[in-house]
């Protein structure tokens, strides 16, 4: 008795079982080549975050000293222009000399020249407002572009992390059409087969779709 010829499914001489494991034998490495672009994007991603966060952080800390400085500035003017109104309603000529000329700092002491010039009746109850051209408030305003910075910052690594999110989805998608596909390429049954390549084809495809898509955002190119 002879083997049944018709059993051609595992026979090597087939050519359409041929071309279709090759053609497996391709998708299987455009997967995996898709696999390590996500995996390398998701990971320089990763370390953007981390990066990002850390400036950040690192810029809000000198933003807060930046504020700190402010209002240490703030409290000591204050405190020795009161001290030198004080000195100056009771009469105490020495005295508010003293303060004036000794104990505030040149800024201080200008933004109180320009505070004695303005109008009794019209100017402003003390030296610390805007209209003073010799008040200088750039600790503040140096921590109000830190803070602006430090948002920056922040906003990138929080970018960076949704641009990661969906490389790492795209990662477990591209991966389970590799499954298949090794699947397949295991598989004698020729039906079989070309269903298991059939949808990883169709997976294979979107993932190529999602990966132009996406770019590359981590700036390999």
């Amino acid at each position: 008795m002879t083997d049944n010829p018709s059993a051609t499914d595992s026979d090597t001489g087939n050519p359409f079982k041929d071309r279709l494991e090759l053609i497996i034998a391709v998708m299987l490495g455009m997967a995996a080549i898709i696999t390590a672009w996500t995996a390398f994007q998701s990971t320089q991603l990763g370390d953007k975050v981390q990066e990002s966060f850390s400036e950040g952080i690192r810029t809000a800390d000198q933003a807060s000293q930046e504020y700190n400085t402010a209002i240490a500035t703030d409290n000591q003017s204050q405190a020795l222009f009161l001290e030198y109104a004080k000195a100056t309603v009771a009469g105490d000529e020495v005295l508010s000399t003293y303060i004036k000329e000794t104990l505030m700092s040149p800024e201080l002491a200008a933004a109180v020249d320009w505070w004695i010039a303005q109008p009794e009746e019209t100017g402003p109850d003390s030296p610390f407002v805007d209209e003073n051209p010799n008040w200088d408030d750039s600790s503040r305003a140096a921590g109000a572009e830190l803070d602006a910075k430090a948002q920056e910052y922040f906003d990138a690594a929080k970018a960076a992390d949704t641009e990661g999110d969906k490389f790492d989805l795209l990662q477990v998608i591209v991966t389970l059409s590799l499954f298949l596909f090794g699947v397949a390429s295991l598989v004698r049954q020729q039906r079989i087969q070309l269903g298991l390549a059939a949808i990883g084809a169709v997976i294979l495809i979107y993932s190529l779709v999602m990966t132009i898509s996406l770019g590359d955002p981590a700036g390999l190119f």
